[in-house]
């Protein structure tokens, strides 16, 4: 798979292709946060994610690291931030489809209120030259999969409060 260069969260802002997509849900902080860090769990919620799992021996914190096939990319991905439950972000190491040159992707969670939750999800890139024509379809294909995708954090918490509820 072709190698990308890492990057740290400083480059959210410095990258020349960035698409931000904003939901809020009916959770708390916390509940997104547990959605958000269960790498297993992802394509029960995620309905891009054909697969997700950890790569090495820890699942959570800044240095671990996570393999994800979401629709055609397949990812190895380096966890740069993890401050639960207010952020968390990757710098993805490679993937199979050539022409990226970095990436990092960030969500941010921050209550709306009592019982609701933004969070805010930034995909920064720098792509090849002979792959930026292909910017305007990138920003709707992937803005379209995380405002399709993130509603599903709801979803996914609703889910576990269940299972919560019944195995008690």
């Amino acid at each position: 798979m072709p190698t990308l260069r890492p990057r740290d969260t400083d480059f959210i802002d410095s990258a020349s292709t960035r698409i931000t997509t904003t939901v809020t849900v009916n959770a708390t902080p916390d509940e997104v946060w547990a959605v958000l860090a269960d790498n297993e769990r992802w394509p029960e919620w995620f309905p891009a994610a054909k697969e997700c799992r950890t790569t090495s021996d820890a699942a959570e914190g800044v240095g671990a690291t996570r393999w994800i096939h979401v629709d055609v990319l397949k990812v190895n991905e380096r966890f740069v931030a993890w401050d639960p439950p207010q952020r968390w972000a990757f710098t993805i190491l490679d993937a199979n489809l050539p022409g990226f040159v970095s990436m990092v992707e960030q969500a941010l969670i921050e209550p709306a209120d009592e019982h609701r939750t933004v969070v805010t999800y930034v995909v920064a890139a720098d792509l090849a030259p002979y792959m930026r024509p292909l910017i305007p379809f990138l920003r709707r294909r992937i803005g379209a999969m995380f405002e399709k995708g993130l509603p599903g954090i709801e979803y996914q918490v609703v889910r576990l409060r269940e299972e919560t509820t019944s195995r008690q």
